[in-house]
């Protein structure tokens, strides 16, 4: 595969590439290039071509055209889900549902587009206004990059990808280097729609490297981002400094509360249809649940039963339910991070174990509130840490003692305390009666403290990639 950069498929300038591995095989399954300080120069350039042609579309065309990009997708829908098997090892019973998500956030932005607009104030609705006809409208904001993290790639690339391109700007889209090979097949789909060659293009090489060439760029109008809390820190330093839009979406050590009066059996399947997914590699999805003591052996031993069942293997079996983690470097560390824990007084109730080097166990771990996957060690795998509370000012102390507040959830029976809790959660969302891996298309998405900044959504991400301009009719009355 190639980089795509002024419509072309290309090659890096200096010859340079890296290898795209199969987790579960641990085999390579493509090269794709390595970036120069010189392709970044010309994409810039070029992108500033792209959105000077791209933005000048009238937004019936620019609609029409992402509508087709969505009808591509769909059609080639079991190769890029085949693809993502691949090159993430998602097992595919899940992947297509992936897919689904991408094609509905896609096709949500698209009808929001149609109907995103400004405003029209009341003419001399003050006195300095008086005789005035004022009136906003909705703008590009010129070059955008959209940074895609590993774990949702197709996903979150129709996240920020569909809303920048339909409000009229050029995008940069850094793909990530563990499994660039989906985005770039549905980018060749989107430029054949007839997307302009130098309104998206896709690059590939090292994040850390091509990160600060072009967070660093002031030509970059916006950046939006997905991934780690560390790396979000830099670019929206960088942004501040350049002065420019900067939404970042970041992690997250999502509490679940199950209440005294919860039902144990509703509360562990919750449990785990929030962790399965992707092997756990999911930053809004439920990873320290935080439980009543009278309910806590009992929620414990179901849990620990019912993870026994699941399979761990090829994600190209059906029945298997955890494929591996990303690479072999992730799982290391996820195995020590499972130590660390046990080293501050973590009980290990199950697996524990890397193995195959990039499969992990399911693991599930009884902590002391103290230990630091209670609080602010986002553990990006298959692990479930319980810790216990007796009354409910202490559950809610546990949920928020953490530097994250990205989603949450709480599981009970009485509608008045759930309200109660829910309100004093400092998170994002907060899902009643369910797991927090929850996003719509439609509803806002985000966290509070270190999770981000910014909301996702067909609405917000459209004015996200687009800026308010005035228009004054002077003394029309």
């Amino acid at each position: 595969m190639k980089m795509l950069i002024g419509g072309k498929k290309v090659d890096a300038s200096d010859g340079k590439t890296f290898e795209v591995f199969n987790p579960t095989t641990h085999e390579a399954i493509d090269e794709v290039p390595s970036a120069s300080k010189d392709d970044i120069e010309i994409i810039i350039r070029n992108s500033r071509e792209g959105y000077l042609e791209w933005s000048e579309v009238a937004l019936w065309k620019r609609i029409d055209i992402m509508r087709k990009c969505i009808d591509a997708m769909e059609e080639h829908r079991e190769e890029l889900g085949n693809t993502i098997v691949e090159e993430l090892g998602v097992p595919i019973s899940q992947v297509q549902g992936e897919l689904a998500v991408a094609i509905a956030r896609a096709t949500a932005s698209v009808e929001a587009a149609r109907f995103l607009g400004g405003e029209t104030f009341a003419p001399s609705n003050c006195a300095s206004t008086d005789g005035d006809l004022v009136m906003s409208v909705r703008e590009p904001l010129g070059i955008t990059l959209s940074i895609i993290p590993f774990n949702f790639p197709v996903g979150t690339f129709c996240t920020k990808v569909w809303p920048a391109l339909l409000m009229g700007n050029s995008v940069i889209a850094k793909l990530p280097s563990d499994d660039p090979l989906a985005i770039l097949k549905l980018s060749e789909l989107m430029l054949e729609c007839g997307v302009p060659g130098k309104a998206l293009q896709v690059v590939t090489g090292s994040g850390a490297v091509l990160g600060k060439w072009l967070n660093n760029d002031p030509r970059i109008n916006a950046i939006s981002m997905t991934g780690s809390t560390m790396v979000g820190a830099e670019i929206a330093s960088t942004a501040g400094e350049n002065i420019v839009s900067c939404a970042l979406e970041l992690g997250g050590n999502d509490p679940m509360i199950v209440l005294a009066d919860a039902d144990v059996d509703f509360a562990v399947n919750e449990a785990i249809k929030n962790r399965c997914n992707r092997s756990g590699q999911i930053c809004h999805s439920s990873k320290r649940f935080v439980v009543h003591n009278s309910l806590k052996n009992l929620f414990q031993s179901k849990l620990v039963d019912e993870l026994s069942k699941k399979k761990v293997g090829d994600p190209k079996d059906h029945d298997t339910v955890f494929g591996p983690i990303v690479s072999e470097r992730a799982a290391k560390e996820i195995e020590e991070q499972i130590q660390h824990n046990v080293d501050q007084g973590a009980e290990v109730l199950l697996g524990g174990h890397r193995f195959n080097k990039t499969f992990i166990e399911p693991t599930v771990l009884a902590a002391p509130r103290t230990a630091d996957a209670a609080r602010n060690m986002e553990i990006f795998g298959p692990t479930w840490t319980i810790i216990g509370f007796d009354e409910i000012d202490e559950g809610i102390e546990i949920a928020n003692d953490t530097i994250y507040g990205l989603s949450s959830s709480v599981i009970g029976a009485d509608v008045k305390t759930l309200l109660k809790v829910v309100k004093r959660i400092q998170a994002g969302t907060c899902v009643i009666n369910g797991g927090g891996s929850y996003a719509a298309p439609y509803s806002p998405f985000g966290g509070y403290k270190k999770s981000g900044l910014g909301r996702q959504s067909a609405m917000e991400n459209l004015k996200e990639f687009s800026q308010m301009k005035t228009i004054v009719f002077n003394k029309m009355y």
